[in-house]
């Protein structure tokens, strides 16, 4: 170290001080370090030990403050403590490796005193905080200078004020006024690092560096570097930041809170938070989530929050005939009846087993903090197991008059019911029987149908030609064939001329003769066109025939209405031909809706309601549509909604696998697209069958909305955005009333003019077609189907989120390529 142990720097300049100089006493005029007001006695000494600076209070005088705290002993000084002495106040510090002082004599502002504290022994150097420990030395003032101090204290005094005046003058000469604006207003101020006087509101002090240190109750302190300079109205802004507010969260159980997604602590307890608004979320487990917009004041005041938590289960009492059941909630065993359970908010598959009894499962939709009770259900007798075989295999079974499937099939059935068996193929009599199966009995049965034949004459020119029936040979032309009343393939051959093949439907006790020409060196014309003509009263046969080389004129006779596998109805439509689209000035219109002439040419059958939950489960078990607000989706009879393009073309050539038809959907680049050429196995609707099937009156003129032309929507049209979606959905028709706040069981609103249900409101659907803008267009268009890029498939019609002109419109067009709530699909088909 330097000679140099201290610098001290007060209003009279700085000083460097060596260890000779030490002690140093803090007192009046006459000592080393002068405080105003200070009498002549000494207030204290600053004294050096061991290259380390110490402060002793001065015996009989007021203990100074060291740190607030005052001291009644020897203490050790350290960089930024602050002493208190008198009027006057010492500040120690470091630069450049240089112990500092500097006094401060009220000159730059009001000095603020801390509050006394309790009196204590030490400060610091005391032993207890890791330092040496001080004894108290009895410092005297050197006797010359206590004499020097009385002889020259007069002289002193008047040499004093001299200088004082005349560095009052240069200081003012060479100083500026410096604004100082701090927010809030009366913080309290304060410039380090040189000669500061207040003056009309505003810090007078030399050019130079400083700090500047503001203070507020209730505020983050601020220390900052300001640099005055000889410019004139020099001024500074600064604004304090309020310091965090403490939020006091109850809770009723152990819950973690949240604030903008960030976990910040756990409830009951408190956490700091900001000063100002903030969104605040708690969480427990098996409770809904608790949110509250909370406005924190800051500056450490306490604010309470109480979170309200609502149970997200709920109470479900099992109740069984008899008791003793076994309850499986979501597959997993939970006691047996009668049981008491908590399950969670949501739907849940229950499962009540018993030995002896047939199985019962539904879908519970539990509501949460609501109790409810199960039952008591009536467990029924197990089911019997019927096996149905059929010589020829492939017939259609029927059971009661409801198709079962195609034998051999394995059903489960009504025990100790009688029941109606029916098997049925094209070209054979029915077969009938009637049988009872007992309770978990497992009985099968064989029935074997009797074909039907009908009378068909070849007559072909050459007369030599060979006819084939379903790839087998039955003779020359011009000979009666008996063959099974049912679709058969004709094929007429001869070497040197070109085949004809066709198919034909033979009917008992309606000889038919079909008459060829074979065409050597070309295919076979018709000349005139190949007929089927009944040989009994020269009527026409119905059904139509074409081969590679002739034709053989009849109109087949197609079934209004087929049913799959599972029960659902599809109608015929077709052919047909309208306007796509709609005009340009109608009300809602879009601009993707240009009008476009169609024709439907190809027969095809569409479903008369949307594929349900129950429908599609039986594909796909394990499907969820979920819930929107409180409202179950999943219900058996509502649509299936949630599912995606991709999920419906399976749903699809599942179903085609069911029914025995050809996928109507292959695989390409890991997607189902459309098969080329179309199959006749389910489909969804081409965009052109759909808007027919939605917008055709009987006289085939067209309708603007699913219920008519004009607008309000009537009482029981459909289900729409109506006024009990209001808690769920920003636009709603006021005035209407379905019945329904989300989805509804399908068919529960009247059919449209062909036999459709809920082509309007309810669900929007999926169609085939790739999603594009065609430009309008007067060639007409026949049976089109959009294979446009991308990934987007038309969505056609409103759905229960739907409340505007725009999109109640039976012409509203949509595009997605995800899954929504509020989208399903219904099935379709060619006719051949």
């Amino acid at each position: 170290m330097s000679s140099t142990e201290l610098i001290l720097r007060d209003p009279l300049g700085e000083r460097a001080l060596s260890a000779a100089d030490f002690p140093v006493s803090v007192g009046g005029p006459g000592h080393t370090i002068v405080l105003p007001g200070a009498s002549a006695g000494t207030l204290a000494w600053i004294a050096l030990h061991d290259g380390q600076l110490f402060l002793q209070p001065a015996e009989g005088c007021a203990p100074p403050l060291c740190n607030g705290v005052p001291v009644s002993r020897p203490a050790w000084l350290h960089e930024d403590d602050v002493i208190d002495v008198a009027r006057g106040r010492l500040r120690v510090g470091a630069r450049d490796g240089r112990r500092i002082l500097d006094v401060e004599d009220g000159s730059g502002g009001n000095l603020t005193v801390p509050p006394e504290a309790p009196l204590v022994d030490v400060v610091s150097g005391g032993g207890d905080d890791g330092d040496e420990r001080i004894d108290a030395v009895a410092f005297r003032r050197p006797a010359a200078q206590a004499a020097s101090a009385r002889r020259s204290g007069p002289w002193l005094v008047g040499g004093l004020f001299v200088a004082v005046l005349g560095w009052a003058t240069w200081f003012f000469a060479t100083g500026h006024a410096v604004k100082i604006d701090v927010a809030p207003a009366d913080s309290a101020v304060r410039l380090h690092g040189g000669l500061v006087l207040p003056v009309g509101g505003n810090h007078f002090a030399r050019p130079g560096e400083y700090t500047v240190e503001i203070q507020r109750k209730g505020y983050v302190s601020l220390r900052a570097p300001i640099k005055v300079t000889d410019a004139p109205n020099q001024s500074f802004q600064y604004r304090l930041a309020k310091l965090p507010g403490i939020l006091q969260v109850q809770s009723p159980v152990a819950a973690r809170i949240s604030v903008a997604g960030k976990d910040v602590g756990s409830a009951p307890g408190e956490v700091r938070l900001p000063a100002g608004r903030h969104e605040v979320l708690v969480t427990a487990l098996r409770y809904l989530p608790f949110k509250a917009t909370v406005d924190i004041k800051g500056m450490e005041q306490r604010q309470l929050l109480t979170a309200k938590l609502i149970a997200a289960w709920a109470p479900v009492t099992v109740l069984t005939e008899p008791t003793g059941a076994t309850v499986l909630v979501d597959g997993n065993a939970q006691g047996a009846t009668p049981a008491q359970l908590e399950l969670d908010a949501g739907t849940h598959r229950i499962e009540l087993r018993q030995a002896g009894f047939k199985h019962w499962v539904t879908d519970l939709q539990v509501v949460a903090n609501q109790p409810q009770t199960l039952g008591p259900v009536r467990l029924g007798l197990p089911d019997g197991t019927l096996i149905v075989r059929t010589d020829p295999v492939g017939a259609s079974v029927s059971v009661g008059g409801a198709f079962r499937g195609r034998a051999p099939v394995t059903l489960d059935v009504r025990p100790d019911v009688a029941l109606a068996l029916v098997a049925s193929r094209e070209g054979y009599e029915p077969g009938t029987t009637q049988l009872t199966v007992g309770a978990g009995e497992r009985r099968e049965v064989q029935l074997s149908l009797t074909p039907i034949f009908g009378e068909v004459t070849v007559m072909a020119e050459p007369a030599s030609a060979e006819v084939f029936a379903n790839g087998r040979s039955v003779g020359k032309s011009g000979q009666a064939i008996k063959l099974p009343a049912a679709r058969t393939d004709i094929e007429v051959r001869l070497a040197g001329f070109r085949p004809y093949r066709t198919a034909i439907t033979p009917r008992p006790g309606l000889p038919q003769v079909l008459n060829v020409r074979l065409e050597a060196g070309q295919v076979a014309a018709v000349a005139p066109p190949a007929t089927v003509a009944a040989a009994a009263g020269g009527a026409a046969a119905a059904g139509a025939a074409s081969g590679d080389g002739a034709t053989a004129s009849a109109s087949k006779a197609l079934a209004p209405t087929i049913r799959t596998k599972s029960g659902a109805e599809l109608r015929l439509l077709g052919p047909a031909s309208f306007t796509m689209g709609s005009p340009r000035r109608e009300s809602g219109r879009r601009a993707n809706e240009s009008q476009r002439a169609v024709e439907l040419r190809r027969r095809f059958y569409l479903a008369t309601r949307a594929v349900t939950n129950g429908e599609f489960k039986q594909f796909r078990a394990q499907h969820r549509s979920g819930f929107v607000g409180q409202n179950s989706l999943e219900l058996e009879r509502h649509p299936v909604v949630n599912v995606t393009w991709q999920d419906a073309a399976e749903y699809c050539n599942w179903l085609s696998l069911q029914d025995g038809l050809p996928p109507a959907y292959q695989s390409q680049g890991g997607k189902l697209v459309l098969a080329q050429p179309a199959t006749t196995g389910y489909r969804l609707p081409t965009e052109a069958e759909w808007e027919w099937a939605a917008r055709a009156n009987r006289d085939g003129s067209l309708r603007k909305y699913p219920w008519g032309d004009a607008l309000p929507v009537p009482a029981g049209a459909g289900n729409f955005g109506d006024r009990r979606a209001q808690p769920l959905l920003q636009t709603v028709l006021a005035d209407l009333d379905d019945g329904y706040p989300a989805t509804a069981p399908t068919g529960s609103f009247a059919p449209n003019p062909l036999g459709f249900y809920d082509l309007g409101g309810n669900v929007a659907e999926w169609t085939t077609d790739l999603y594009a803008v065609q430009p309008a267009s007067s060639t007409v268009v026949v049976d089109p189907l959009s294979a446009a890029p991308g990934n987007m498939h038309v969505i056609r019609g409103s759905s229960w989120r739907h409340a505007t002109v725009t999109e109640l419109r039976a012409a509203f067009r949509d595009s997605d390529n995800g899954r929504r709530d509020d989208v399903g699909f219904r099935i379709a088909r060619y006719a051949e």
